[in-house]
C-alpha cells in the first residue's frame, strides 16, 4: 500500500511551521490533499487521469469518425 499526497512545504524545509508538527494541516482540514492510492502494483486515480493524456482531441476533431478510432488489436501492431 502506498499513498501520494501533497506536502504544503518541502521535507527538508528549515521553517518553523514545516517543523513543528501543532503547526502541520490535519487531513480533515485539507481534504484534496491526497493525490492517489496505490495497491497491488496499480495507481487506482493517476491510472485513470493520465489515459490517453497525450490525445489533442481537437486536433482529431476535423477528421471522418472512422479514422477518430483506433483499436488496439487491429492498428496498433507493428508487425502489420
Amino acid at each position: 500500500l502506498a499513498v501520494i499526497y501533497e506536502a504544503p512545504d518541502a521535507a527538508d524545509a528549515a521553517l518553523y511551521a514545516a517543523r513543528c508538527r501543532c503547526l502541520r494541516p490535519r487531513w480533515r482540514d485539507r481534504p484534496g490533499a491526497l493525490l492517489d492510492v496505490g495497491f497491488l502494483g496499480r495507481w487506482w486515480v493517476l491510472e485513470r487521469r493520465l489515459r490517453d493524456c497525450d490525445v489533442n482531441e481537437e486536433e482529431f476533431a476535423a477528421l471522418p469518425e472512422p479514422l477518430r478510432r483506433v483499436r488496439p488489436r487491429r492498428h496498433l501492431r507493428s508487425h502489420h
